[in-house]
Parts: structure tokens; C-alpha cells; sequence
């Protein structure tokens, strides 16, 4: 398990001075503006500082960005609410750490808006709990290395069952967007859609609406039962230094009814088998939101409470006990992210304005 923000807390919030000069030892870039950044410069940044594994959702369509060329860049959401305007950032800044202070501050400056922050790692957590922020717990990530992993213990039975999905006539393809049934996929997709609370809209910011095209990067995997498609996995990389670390499972989805149950994480297990050949190391199996949120300090604490009768009982708003449940069954690492509120800001308020930006609400 990686280390909390209860752990790290005080060393997070600073860089060691002679790291921090030597960030600093590069030539100069320009001041940091609103999305003067074209598409191209997005991804070459993201490709160098997109550690996090819901980095890529920077790139999703419908947000705004900061930041500058050679410096890294800041994508928001604006949400006007209820009397309040404030950015919503949905991940860590995609910057050198050296520098996200400074972008932080740049954009706040710039917008004369303050900004939160829904999802970011414990290291982000400690940057901006340096700016005054408040921090909570927002839940668990689960990731697990890929070349470790394997399928002994009677923790994995279950995962041992899906992984012989071929005996029952099930194949995984991983394919480009021309070469499957585009409106199969709409259909399946469509009817998943219908069994969630939130039917009738993809949400958004803290995860990423699916690409129903070929996108930049990202690998698609579609199975298929004696022939027939009956459900796909997304995958979104994330980045270290110029290459690819990783991959994160952003969206499945499954015809309903189709049995045995499994299919999709048969489907995980077969991309596993590509990506391990590939020499990738890692597999995010994404954020499991609001579960077992821990105390932090500098808190508030009536977030938490709230957080955790939404965990209780808001299952009819989004499925946070399933989808915990799911993400355990691969007895994955896990690490607590972070949700960043500057002081100032009506908590209550917020919190519904945040909802109803990620269309949970």
C-alpha cells in the first residue's frame, strides 16, 4: 500500500531546496496564460509530466486550460453555481513539482477565481496544502504492477474463473474504431447507460466521456461471445519522462443480461497479456470514489461526513460500493487521492456545484 497524506503530509508540501534550484536552472518561459496552448503542446507535456493515472483526462473535451509552453498547464472546469464562480482542476497541474505552486497561483491570479481541486495524488495534496488548502480524502485508487501480477490465492478465484472465458466461446480483440460495428458499440453502450442512477448523462471531470473514435493513444479492447460483440474496455496511458507507464481502465461497459458474468473483466485480464508482452509496467483500475476515506489533517471534517453517508447511502446516485467491491477483487496497490478546497469557500455549496459539474447530480 503507498504511503497517505496522513504519513506524508509535512515532507509532501516541500521539494528538497537543491531539487527545487535545479527545476529551476532551465531557460525561461513564457507567463502562463488561458489555453494558449494548441493540442500538440497538451500531449507533448502530458507525455513528459502525466504520472498520474487520470491524467489523460486532461485531453477530455468541454474544459479549459492554463499554462505555458516548456512550463506545463493547469484544465479546469468553470462552474458558476448558485452565486459562486470557481475552476475545477479534476487532476494534479501537468508540470514539473517545482512548478506547481507557481501555476496554481498564475491561475488563480489570472481568473480571479479560486480553484479546487477533486482528485489529485498525496504529493499534490501536500503542494497545495502549502497554498492553505484544505484537504480530504476523496477515496482509493487501485493499480497494480503488471509483471508481478498473477492469478494464484483463493483471494483471485473469482478472477481465475473470468480468465477461462475462451472455454465459453468469448474472444477479445483489441481494434481500431473501423473495424468494429460502430453501432453495436452505441447500442451496448446505450443500454449500460440505462441500468445507472445517472442514465441519461455521461459524466465527466473526474473520469473521461468515452471517445467513440479512434483517440490519441488510446488502446481499445471489444469482446465478443460466439462472435457477437457484447462489450468493450477503453484504456487511457499515463506517462513518465517520454513514454508510456502505464494504462488506466476508464470505461467498460457490457451488454446486460449477457452470461455468465465476467466478461469485462475476462476482457482486462486479455489486455493484460498485451500490455505485459509490450514492457508496460503498470494498470490502473481507476479511483474507487468516496471508499474508505481516512481522517486527514487540516480536514474538514463535516466533507468527510457528508462523504461518507454519500458512501452509505447515495448508492442511488452513483454505485460507490460496487464499484469499490470490483476494484478490491484484484487485491490491487492502493493509494488515497485527495479532494483541495482553498479557504473561503462555501463548503455546502461547493459540494453541490461539484456534483452537478461531474453530472452526478
Amino acid at each position: 500500500m503507498r504511503p497517505s497524506l496522513n504519513t506524508e503530509y509535512m515532507e509532501l508540501g516541500r521539494a528538497p531546496a537543491s531539487s527545487a534550484r535545479q527545476d529551476r536552472e532551465v531557460k525561461s518561459v513564457p507567463l502562463p496564460t488561458e489555453n494558449a496552448l494548441d493540442t500538440a503542446q497538451r500531449r507533448a507535456l502530458l507525455e513528459h509530466y502525466g504520472t498520474q493515472s487520470s491524467s489523460y483526462f486532461n485531453l477530455q473535451k468541454g474544459v479549459e486550460h492554463f499554462g505555458a509552453e516548456g512550463m506545463g498547464y493547469v484544465s479546469y472546469f468553470r462552474q458558476r453555481f448558485w452565486g459562486m464562480d470557481f475552476n475545477i482542476a479534476f487532476t494534479r497541474p501537468i508540470c514539473a513539482r517545482s512548478d506547481v505552486q507557481s501555476l496554481i497561483k498564475s491561475l488563480e491570479s489570472t481568473t480571479q477565481r479560486p480553484t479546487v481541486f477533486m482528485a489529485v495524488d498525496s504529493e499534490c495534496a501536500g503542494l497545495l496544502a502549502d497554498l492553505g488548502y484544505r484537504c480530504n480524502d476523496i477515496g482509493v485508487e487501485y493499480s497494480l504492477g503488471i509483471h508481478d501480477f498473477d492469478l494464484k490465492g483463493r483471494d483471485k478465484k473469482y478472477l481465475r474463473w473470468a480468465s477461462n472465458f475462451a472455454q465459453r466461446g468469448f474472444e477479445v480483440k483489441e481494434q481500431s474504431w473501423d473495424e468494429v460495428d460502430a453501432q453495436r458499440v452505441y447500442e451496448i453502450s446505450r443500454q449500460w447507460l440505462g441500468t445507472k442512477a445517472v442514465s441519461s448523462r455521461e459524466l465527466r471531470l473526474i473520469t473521461r466521456p468515452p471517445d467513440f473514435e479512434d483517440a490519441w493513444k488510446v488502446r481499445k479492447f471489444f469482446c465478443y461471445q460466439h462472435g457477437r460483440l457484447v462489450g468493450f474496455v477503453f484504456f487511457d496511458p499515463f506517462f513518465e519522462n517520454g513514454r508510456i507507464l502505464g494504462y488506466t481502465a476508464n470505461i467498460l461497459r457490457a451488454c446486460p443480461g449477457v452470461k455468465p458474468n465476467g466478461l469485462l473483466d475476462f476482457t482486462i485480464l486479455e489486455a493484460m497479456k498485451r500490455f505485459r508482452a509490450e514492457g508496460v509496467s503498470r494498470l490502473s483500475l481507476g479511483l474507487a470514489p468516496l471508499h474508505e476515506l481516512e481522517a486527514t489533517r487540516g480536514e474538514i471534517k463535516s466533507l468527510r461526513y457528508f462523504q461518507q453517508w454519500m458512501y452509505r447511502y447515495g448508492n442511488f446516485l452513483y454505485a460507490f460500493q460496487a464499484l469499490a467491491y470490483h476494484k478490491t477483487r484484484y487485491r490491487a496497490e492502493s493509494e488515497h487521492w485527495y479532494q483541495c478546497i482553498p479557504e473561503g469557500i462555501s463548503i455546502p455549496r461547493a459540494t453541490i456545484a461539484t456534483l452537478k459539474a461531474i453530472r452526478v447530480i
